[in-house]
């Protein structure tokens, strides 16, 4: 008997109407999402952050940019026209950018649902911002599959038209039960982090933001930005992420990106202490940042 079930699934088995063999699936040609921007990953990403921290700042000018080459749908449910008008003062007539206020829309679940999917039909927008989640999402008891039910049906209009979406909330204030997850401080039922493709976390340092990246697809990242007139511009160098929180290892690292250096090298270069340099290059190897091959080896990046 030979081991091909084939036909004896052709005779018990109808063709489902739902659904499809996965060899089928995994045939078909299906070219992968582009990030939007170089700092947004592709589908639909959850922003948090504190209140006032910055996020609308940040969504705004990656609305500027992608505008300029395809459609942006805008979602501004917090701001009246006064406030749009201030605050996309600088965009031009060539920034394809469709801006919807505040009192412009309804909830989901009170005829919102037909006017998004409405403006994603005649808009045919690249990529939306929805600023703030709170405002649109369908009014629930806060129980984790009604959260879930909200955040997903705006996914699923999301992907129907098979865009990019940034969606934007509030993160909650912490408190001694707060885990050491940054993620775990978005505000509302972790429903709202299941439903979504990425989540990114903006957390305020010294001078500086961090802006913390995770998603289904991607691997986890860490970008830090700083402001300056106006918008937000990303640090690049080795030592970004430790300027604030640890400067002396943030000045080793950015002297080994341009070449490795011995410990009297980096002990001239940096004008230190030899306690001082050891101590740092200790901490940074601990943390797989440095390497060198002995103790009469240069240090250089991982």
């Amino acid at each position: 008997m030979e081991d091909d079930f084939s036909d004896l699934a052709q005779d018990h088995w109808d063709t489902p109407d739902i659904g499809q063999p996965l060899w089928q699936l995994l045939c078909k040609t299906i070219e992968p999402r582009e990030a939007p921007h170089k700092w947004l990953p592709a589908g639909v990403t959850l922003l948090a952050g504190k209140a006032k921290v910055g996020k609308s700042t940040l969504a705004e000018p990656i609305a500027e940019e992608v505008s300029l080459n395809s459609s942006v749908l805008y979602l501004a449910l917090e701001y009246n026209e006064r406030m749009v008008q201030q605050r996309f003062a600088r965009f031009q007539k060539q920034h394809r950018l469709h801006m919807v206020c505040e009192g412009q829309m309804k909830r989901m679940g009170a005829g919102g649902e037909a006017e998004f999917e409405d403006l994603l039909l005649k808009v045919e927008p690249s990529f939306v911002v929805i600023d703030l989640l709170s405002k649109i999402k369908r009014r629930n008891t806060g129980h984790y599959d009604a959260e879930y039910t909200a955040m997903g049906e705006i996914k699923e209009l999301i992907d129907k038209f098979d865009t990019d979406c940034l969606v934007i909330t509030h993160s909650g204030k912490p408190n001694g039960s707060d885990s050491d997850d940054p993620f775990d401080k978005i505000m509302g039922s972790t429903a709202l982090q299941g439903a979504a493709d990425n989540l990114m976390i903006m957390l305020p340092a010294a001078g500086s933001m961090r802006l913390l990246t995770k998603g289904r697809l991607i691997q986890p990242s860490e970008k830090n930005l700083e402001f300056c007139d106006g918008v937000y511009t990303e640090r690049t160098n080795a030592g970004a992420a430790l300027k604030d929180l640890k400067p002396f290892q943030a000045r080793v690292l950015d002297a080994l990106e341009k070449s490795p250096m011995r410990q009297a090298e980096l002990m001239v270069k940096l004008n230190c202490q030899k306690a001082q340099i050891s101590t740092a290059c200790k901490a940074l190897a601990a943390n797989n940042q440095i390497r060198r091959e002995d103790r009469n080896s240069p240090w250089e990046l991982v």
